[in-house]
């Protein structure tokens, strides 16, 4: 409808009166049949915010109607009013819109849409010294053809940009999306909140929003079949606060990648899809408060990679999923946070978890809690956090009156790796049960923190396992083991893998040395090989806190272990088992004193027989009788470093009346014979000498003690 600057409609010679009379022009009463509004043209709408008739004078607060129709393109582009102040206010209240808006590159006072239908507005680089109102906004078209665009790309707002309740649609066949506010700067804060709904990608990046964004309760639905669409994107912006919670819902990608954050993220019980994709991108953002996503039902990934966050990332009770497939029989990394940087806590108490929590290098100064949270990932990772960094406690259990919606227990299906962290606080279980199958096809679960590093202790009860269970604790350190030995590492039929693993003490109440001896006899490396190096550290724990006796237990035992395990050959296991049975491997002195009392009586009751069958005689021939001590003789035969003087008296030999079988002669021409009495009696004297000798040796190891455990 072209404009005629001499001919007024009433309704528009009505605008004139209430704008120069400071009132608004209320069209409401005047709607004709079936609610028809009152037409407005664009083209005096310009002219009237313009100035052009010095006439129309428009007193504060602006132009201002409602309830009309405006008919035609509102084009007040490049317009800047008169001097430094720009165009006056200008309120659309509850009107019809059917085509464009475009303040592109000009300046208002204010500007409202309250309320108001329209299909698109364009305020490129605009400027708004006051508040842009476009609460309850809806867009117009044919039914199910609705459209409402909004593009304010670099456009600068001095108050709030207010969209409460307001509905935003793109066009199907449009390369626009529902909200483009690429580079705004706004002085208050954004608010997508109430019934706020938005399809189509709604477009922030480089954005600066003072004041924060406040989107509780809203809804940004862009999702597609691929999850490759965006709903949200805010990357590289700067805010003050970002408040997307209380019902807040979310189909499609919603990115903050690269954004600032002065305070906190907040998504507490929020409502996130993004399915087979990322559903919440912070990847590199910086928070200065903490990211919150307690009780949010979030189905895609969480991507957190090198984000930095000042205080807690909090999420207690929250759900993720992330499956791979349709039918969610395979899940991806759930939460992606590799090289996070938290300043507080990270709490992920009672959070229920279906795909991989992955924490590589991450740094957290506060303390790390899963408990009563249930972290599934059959076939794969549950939870994996290598050369991560915690200022504080690393905790898989309830703590009293904790968050435990899932029952009194927290559960991890999958693998648990934890390997080379550094924690600076103790690392605990209680009520922890692992489920299979683990990753790399092990049957059953598989919890690692070998090579970490716990400056704490490790707080060890209560742990279910199934019987295929793989514990790796390899060279790992802590200060403390305070366990239940035997409820805390798993079914007994678990394997541990204790190679390495050191610790200074044992604080565990009513500690028990042969509880310990069965959990480090179920201590194997790699390979399955015997290590005796469990054995040895637990001795000298046990020997530094007086328990000597306990300790010289736990090292017989890991000789017995390794005899068993590890011998070379049969020559070596029976060396091995003697010097066990003998002498305890040097760490039992009764038991050579009781083998060198049998031995010597043994040696008596040769010289008895040997005498008694007239094999034992002097130099002269004759029965050597009393002119030995038995005793000392068999001392001075069985000792090689003592000479008693009693072999040189006799020697085994053949008296006139000896009683010795003659043997079988081994030729006609030879005077050797098999079996000989004398050579039997001469073989048995070098074997005695050779066994004290053996024996001699052996006491002198163990007596000396440099078998036993130290306890420096």
């Amino acid at each position: 409808m072209a404009f005629d600057a001499n001919d007024l409609s009433p309704h528009e010679h009505f605008v004139v009166e209430r704008t120069i009379a400071g009132e608004t022009a209320d069209f409401t009463p005047m709607a004709g049949p079936g609610g028809a509004k009152p037409i407005i043209r664009a083209g005096f709408l310009r002219k009237l915010m313009l100035g052009v008739d010095p006439s129309w004078v428009i007193r504060t607060p602006g132009v201002r109607l409602k309830g009309a129709r405006i008919e035609g393109v509102l084009d007040l582009t490049d317009c800047s009013g008169v001097g430094a102040a720009g165009l006056p206010a200008l309120a659309l209240v509850d009107c019809e819109i059917p085509e464009i808006i475009d303040l592109s590159h000009s300046r208002l006072a204010r500007f409202s849409l309250l309320n108001s239908r329209l299909t698109r507005l364009v305020a490129v680089e605009t400027q708004i010294d006051g508040e842009l109102d476009m609460c309850g906004v809806a867009p117009l078209g044919a039914p199910g053809q609705e459209t409402l665009t909004v593009k304010l790309r670099g456009a600068r707002i001095d108050g709030d940009l207010a969209a409460r309740d307001a509905k935003f649609a793109r066009a199907t066949d449009s390369t626009e999306d529902a909200l483009m506010l690429q580079g705004i700067e706004v002085a208050g804060t954004v608010f997508f909140d109430g019934s706020f709904e938005a399809f189509g990608c709604i477009w922030l990046q480089q954005a600066r929003l003072m004041g924060g964004l406040s989107c509780e309760g809203g809804q940004m639905l862009n999702r597609s079949e691929t999850g490759e669409a965006a709903a949200f994107t805010a990357d590289g912006a700067e805010i003050s606060t970002v408040l997307m919670r209380n019902g807040f819902k979310a189909e499609g990608e919603v990115r903050f990648v690269g954004a600032r954050v002065a305070q906190v993220f907040e998504f507490t019980d929020a409502s996130l899809r993004n399915e087979f994709g990322v559903a919440l991108n912070l990847a590199s953002a910086a928070s200065g408060g903490q990211v919150g996503l307690v009780n949010a039902k979030i189905s895609g990934q969480v991507f957190l990679s090198n984000a930095e966050i000042g205080r807690n990332f909090d999420v207690r009770g929250a759900e993720i999923n992330h499956r791979l497939t349709p039918r969610g029989d395979t899940f991806g990394r759930a939460i992606e946070a590799a090289s996070v940087s938290v300043g507080g806590a990270v709490l992920l108490q009672g959070a229920n978890i279906k795909g991989e929590i992955f924490l590589a290098d991450a740094r957290i100064n506060g303390y790390l809690a899963f408990g009563g949270g249930r972290f599934i990932n059959g076939g794969g990772w549950a939870i994996r956090a290598p050369n991560a960094r915690v200022g504080g406690n690393l905790t898989l259990k309830i703590d009293e009156n904790g968050y435990a919606p899932h029952g009194q227990k927290t559960v991890v299906e999958g693998g648990l790796k934890l390997d080379r962290a550094r924690i600076d606080g103790a690392l605990s279980w209680l009520n922890l049960e692992l489920r299979g199958p683990g990753p790399d096809n092990m049957k059953g679960a598989f919890f690692s923190f070998a090579d970490a590093q716990i400056s704490g202790p490790i707080q060890a009860k209560t742990l279910v396992t199934q019987q295929d269970a793989r514990i790796d604790a390899s060279g790992a350190t802590c200060s403390a083991l305070d366990d239940d030995v035997k409820t805390g590492w798993g079914a007994e039929t678990s394997t541990l893998t204790l190679d390495g693993f050191a610790y200074q003490r044992i604080d565990s109440a009513n500690e028990n040395w042969r509880a310990r001896l069965a959990w480090l006899r179920r201590s194997k490396r790699d390979g399955d090989r015997f290590s005796p190096q469990p054995f040895t550290h637990a001795a000298n724990v046990y020997a530094r806190t007086g328990r000597r006796d306990d300790a010289r237990r736990i090292l017989l035992a890991q000789h017995d272990q390794r005899t068993l395990s590890a011998s070379a050959g049969p020559f070596t296991w029976a060396l091995s088992s003697l010097f066990g049975v003998i002498a305890g491997y040097g760490l039992a002195p009764i038991r050579v004193v009781r083998a060198l009392v049998l031995f010597l009586a043994i040696g008596v009751a040769g010289v008895f027989a040997m005498n008694a069958q007239g094999a034992l005689v002097t130099p002269q021939g004759r029965a050597c009788n009393g002119a030995i001590e038995p005793a000392l003789y068999a001392i001075d035969v069985a000792l090689p470093v003592i000479d008693l003087g009693q072999e040189s008296r006799c020697a085994p030999g053949r008296t006139a009346r000896a009683e010795l079988p003659q043997g079988m002669a081994v030729s006609e021409t030879s005077d050797w014979r098999l079996f000989e009495g004398v050579a039997l009696w001469r073989w048995a004297h070098a074997l005695y000498a050779m066994l004290g000798a053996i024996l001699t040796a052996l006491a002198v190891v163990t007596f000396s003690g440099i078998m036993k455990p130290k306890d420096d």
